[in-house]
């Protein structure tokens, strides 16, 4: 028999043979590794170059864009407001909801002590004699009343000593007498004064398909809770009518009382700069008798505005491109009301507080 000619188990032995197997199955298994490794590196590098491609090609469109801005949109503004926010949070505080307290004067020790000048001895120049002139008659007057006549005085007090006019004896006494009761209270007005409201005015539809109305703004807006308007018309007594609504909150540590309407006609000239909030449902004929003709993109300009619908539901598309906040409720979960309520009150708080002239009655006392 050829030597040549015998079989792998006849030379080696299973041992021999096994150790072979396992270290081809090695190297196998290193160079599937290898080659794992490569084929990731390079996707890895293919995926960069194409991101690199989009961000060039997205800056050479961009630089080379012009954006379109109608009449509207350039009435609405910047929304970003860095540098008014951060002048007006000089003298308002966000986080406290407050304004700031005004920097106190410095004591008097600390103040600057002027030198002490000597008085210089000025030359007394005699009066220059001057004619007589009926608008400067004070000056004439030297201890002594001149031609009769005292220029401050008044034909008030003869016409009553005289009797020639009884009605104004009355009108003193009941002047006098509500003067009286007072007792130096400057809080406590007379009968006959008329103090001014103070409220701001927040304008909510009339329309029984919008979300919130007269009949459960009190449960919205001040217990924080959904109330439908056709549950709130039921609990309501029989034959009771809603002209206006009166609602607390606290703005600037203090309670303050608003006053909620619906119906805009009755309003004065001095009433409409109180405006401070409106929700708006959609249709511009909602804003019917309103100043600047009625045009939302003004008026939301400046009172806040605010958009109340639920979650399933889009928002109008007449509000779409104007400055209205969406407040997005969800139809079945009551819990989530307060938050979204709360942002509600924080942005009418903060258009309060930006705008002081508008809203400057709320820090009289």
């Amino acid at each position: 028999m050829d030597p040549n000619s015998k079989t792998l188990s006849q030379t080696m032995t299973v041992e021999a043979i096994a150790a072979i197997k396992a270290k081809r199955l090695a190297m196998k298994r290193e160079l599937d590794v290898e080659g794992k490794r490569l084929r990731m590196m390079q996707r890895e590098q293919e995926r960069r170059e194409q991101e690199l491609q989009a961000d060039e090609v997205c800056r050479r469109a961009i630089e080379r864009e012009r954006p379109h801005r109608t009449r509207e949109e350039q009435l609405l503004g910047e929304k970003e407001l860095h540098g008014v926010l951060e002048c007006v949070s000089r003298v308002y505080d966000f986080e406290r909801r407050r304004m700031r307290p005004k920097p106190l004067d410095p004591p008097p020790a600390m103040l600057r002590e002027e030198p002490v000048v000597p008085p210089q001895l000025e030359t007394v120049k005699p009066a220059s004699k001057c004619k007589y002139n009926r608008y400067g008659q004070e000056r004439f007057l030297k201890g002594q009343q001149e031609f009769g006549i005292n220029p401050q005085g008044s034909n008030l007090e003869k016409a009553t000593s005289s009797g020639l006019n009884p009605g104004s004896s009355q009108r003193g006494k009941t002047k006098s007498a509500d003067v009286n009761t007072s007792n130096g209270d400057p809080r406590k007005f007379p009968r006959y004064y008329k103090p001014l409201s103070r409220m701001p005015i927040i304008v909510v539809p009339a329309a029984l398909t919008s979300l919130v109305t007269l009949h459960n703004a009190k449960q919205l807006l001040q217990e924080m809770r959904y109330v439908s308007v056709e549950q709130a018309r039921q609990s309501m007594n029989v034959g009771q009518h809603l002209d206006e609504l009166i609602i607390e909150h606290r703005f600037q540590g203090e309670l303050l009382s608003y006053r909620v309407i619906d119906n805009v006609t009755r309003l004065t000239s001095g009433e409409w700069d109180r405006v401070a909030a409106v929700f708006a449902m959609g249709p511009h004929w909602q804003f019917k008798g309103w100043p600047q003709g009625g045009d939302p993109a003004l008026i939301f300009h400046q009172v806040c505005a605010f958009h109340l619908h639920f979650k399933d539901s889009p928002v109008c598309k007449e509000l779409r491109n104007l400055q209205v906040h969406p407040l997005a409720l969800s139809p079945h979960e009551r819990h989530s009301d307060c938050g979204i309520l709360t942002e509600f009150w924080n942005k009418l708080d903060r258009h309060m507080a930006v705008h002081p002239r508008q809203f400057a009655f709320i820090k009289q006392k």
